[in-house]
């Protein structure tokens, strides 16, 4: 089938909304979206779900939505994984090229992969990616593709994510409950990168931080490859919540109030501007300074952005990020973000949205699109659903040359 013709489906499961978007892949930079469909989630809090029939029912009506305006049946879905059980870590493996030339060869390839995923992972937890980050011959070290090489020592190193079973298996459910299989899972701030950063920019070295409303997710690039990732158990949610305890309103109005009106930096807002605060509950309308909601809103952002750069920090490569820090998801939408990430990150801060779309573009040309637009970018560049049937017939070489292609 031929890259035009193939048909994905992202599922994005988000704390606040769930989102399908179904694409088709035009080229390696252009993707036609050609239908979305949208539902508020009731059964996911800080992106693990915690009611199976609010989730499978939110699947359900988003499905139905984007199924009418592409005018095709949904079957299969491309699916994000986050939430408080991700675990991420890099590991090394090291093998010595054997053969009479010392040229590196897929089998050496074979070897030191399994040698590098020889790493103890908890029996409650599963292996969701095995991410190259980059191989050494001798002391020829950032090698991409070692085949072909010539050496005595191969190392390799890769970034390895894990998500809890229980998690998985009730994403499981959830699915196969909403009358839909699994084509892959994807770890949430993988997706996200693909839609918004470029090959330089990883290159370059750049993070990529994907605020949601219950989570944050971390993903981290250096030289080209996956240096570290995270999820931080905090986002828009938590900013929502602290508004409507000092406003005495509801969290829906909160929010609606926090999408208008809100701001992240006190110095960038005229002191003597209202914002009129919803009625409820039979109560009227009422009007209060704007610098009442900056007053709540910076302080929790900043917290937030505080716990994200431990983790920077933590990952050892804060100094290698060139690129700075590429803020996307619904949650980096609120005015004056950019400059409260720099001055915590000390670093250049941009925001950013999925690019290279075409069809309905304008229904999700924006950051809360990241993760769903990125899943079908991720999945069209492992190829479409018919390659896990092939993958059984596939010889060893063939498998090694696809998990390089795949992971530069």
């Amino acid at each position: 089938m031929e890259s035009s013709e193939r048909i994905i489906v992202s599922l994005d499961l988000g704390s606040a909304l769930t989102k399908v978007v179904v694409g088709r892949p035009i080229s390696e930079y252009e993707t036609e979206i050609i239908g979305t469909g949208m539902f508020p989630s009731s059964g996911i809090k800080n992106g693990s779900i915690i009611n199976i029939e609010a989730t499978t029912r939110s699947i359900i009506e988003a499905v139905s939505e984007a199924e009418l305006m592409c005018g095709q049946e949904i079957g299969y879905v491309v699916v994000n994984v986050t939430g408080k059980s991700v675990r991420a870590d890099n590991s090394k493996g090291v093998v010595a090229i054997t053969n009479r030339d010392r040229v590196v060869t897929e089998p050496d390839i074979v070897r030191v992969i399994e040698a590098a995923q020889a790493v103890r992972v908890p029996a409650d937890q599963e292996i969701l990616h095995v991410l190259s980050k980059e191989f050494s011959v001798d002391d020829q070290t950032s090698i991409k593709d070692p085949i072909g090489m010539t050496g005595v020592r191969l190392e390799a190193e890769v970034h390895i994510v894990t998500a809890g079973l229980t998690a998985l298996h009730n994403l499981e459910k959830c699915i196969e409950a909403a009358g839909l299989a699994e084509e892959t899972r994807v770890l949430s701030s993988l997706a996200s990168s693909d839609a918004v950063l470029t090959s330089g920019e990883k290159d370059l070295g750049t993070a990529v931080l994907d605020i949601g409303a219950g989570i944050c997710d971390l993903i981290v690039y250096v030289d080209g490859g996956i240096a570290y990732s995270s999820v931080i158990p905090f986002g828009g949610y938590n900013v929502t919540s602290d508004l409507s305890i000092g406003l005495k309103t509801t969290i829906e109005t909160a929010e609606l109030v926090k999408k208008r009106f809100g701001h992240c930096s006190l110095e960038e807002i005229d002191p003597t501007e209202t914002v009129e605060i919803p009625p409820i509950s039979g109560r009227p309308a009422r009007a209060v300074l704007r610098e009442e909601l900056v007053h709540v809103i910076e302080p929790r952002m900043r917290e937030i952005f505080e716990m994200v750069d431990a983790e920077l920090i933590k990952s050892g490569k804060k100094s290698f990020l060139a690129g700075g820090v590429i803020l996307t998801g619904g949650g980096s939408l609120l005015e004056g973000i950019e400059s409260l990430a720099e001055d915590v990150f000390r670093l250049t801060v941009t925001r950013a949205r999925p690019a290279g779309l075409s069809g309905l573009s304008d229904r999700v040309s924006s950051p809360e699109f990241a993760t769903a637009v990125g899943l079908i970018k991720y999945a069209s560049r492992l190829g479409d659903m018919e390659r896990k049937s092939q993958d059984r017939s596939e010889t060893w070489s063939k498998k090694i040359r696809r998990w390089i292609e795949e992971n530069l």
